[in-house]
């Protein structure tokens, strides 16, 4: 038989959020990024392999521009615009992402709409790191 003296309550503090059709889990700014798993966001590290191959296409040659790679893609020019974008991204956060401890709050989506600032430290501020 079940007393109270037997049940052990635990409070997490937390937030459940709704993102792109995903419920997340938001836990608090004071907590340890040490002590959170990590979170690899497969998305948004596409995207960043897709932005370095089209900038290396670009150097090297292989294409002659943007509109080139949204033919080929058969993707809009816009979309290839904001995708390449992302290789003006801060180091620090590009290591975040792919080591997996960026915000949990960071969708692809934040990056791609609207102008990426050009100071790093903006970038940070903007997306929570």
């Amino acid at each position: 038989m079940n007393t109270e003296s037997d049940v052990i309550k635990i409070f997490v503090p937390m937030k459940i959020a709704k993102r792109g059709g995903t419920a997340i889990v938001i836990v608090p700014k004071n907590i340890d990024k040490d002590d959170m798993e990590k979170n690899f966001d497969e998305r948004i590290i596409k995207a960043f392999a897709k932005a370095h191959r089209w900038k290396k296409e670009l150097d090297e040659g292989k294409i002659g521009s943007l509109a080139d790679i949204a033919r080929r893609e058969k993707i809009t020019g816009a979309y290839v615009s904001r995708v390449f974008n992302l290789n003006f991204i801060a180091p620090e956060i590009i290591r975040e992402i792919l080591n997996g401890t960026q915000p949990r709050t960071l969708k692809l989506q934040d990056m791609l709409i609207g102008k990426i600032p050009e100071l790093w430290q903006e970038q940070k501020e903007l997306w929570g790191f």
